[in-house]
């Protein structure tokens, strides 16, 4: 038992980033810490898949970027708003543009939507909000994405994100 749980430990350490990356959250690339997590994927196939925070001011959500969510193998996207409803204790994203569309008759009401976490290298709760211009923090988690991505549309299910946490990979120039 002991033995066991030492090796989730090491495991688990292993997979964690050895030293945050330091860049601002609207060059950050996350990628998913557990890629088998991949509802869409045929047997035998890896899809890449990349989360980025891209820098708009003219949004009208309550922070000035929005999340990108791509499958970078079928060249497929979709945009997310990040709002902070009142009476929650965590940002949600709510999707802007589907993945390869353009948001035209989307309605809000029904398409996925996730709460939003970031964490630090201890795990604990960090929200880069009240930082100008913010920097990426190590991990994040959109839990219940897949879930909703899965429930969502029946076109295959071509797009359908990992669940569980995505690290910090690479800094955009």
């Amino acid at each position: 038992m002991i033995r066991a749980a030492c090796a989730v430990v090491l495991v688990l350490a292993a997979t964690l980033p050895a030293a945050a990356l330091d860049c601002p959250l609207d060059k950050a690339v996350y990628t998913p810490l557990d890629a088998d997590d991949d509802w869409s994927a045929a047997d035998g196939v890896i899809n890449s898949w990349e989360i980025t925070h891209l820098l708009k001011p003219d949004t009208s959500a309550d922070r000035p970027w929005v999340v990108r969510l791509a499958e970078k193998r079928q060249g497929l996207a979709a945009e997310f708003a990040i709002a902070d409803p009142p009476g929650f204790s965590a940002a949600h994203v709510y999707m802007l543009v589907p993945p390869g569309g353009t948001g035209k008759g989307l309605d809000p009401g029904k398409a996925p939507a996730s709460l939003l976490y970031y964490f630090g290298d201890d795990l604990k709760r960090v929200d880069p909000r009240g930082e100008a211009p913010p920097k990426a923090p190590p991990l994040m988690q959109l839990p219940g994405l897949s879930k909703a991505f899965w429930a969502w549309k029946r076109d295959g299910r071509r797009f359908i994100p990992p669940d569980g946490l995505w690290k910090l990979t690479a800094c955009r120039s």
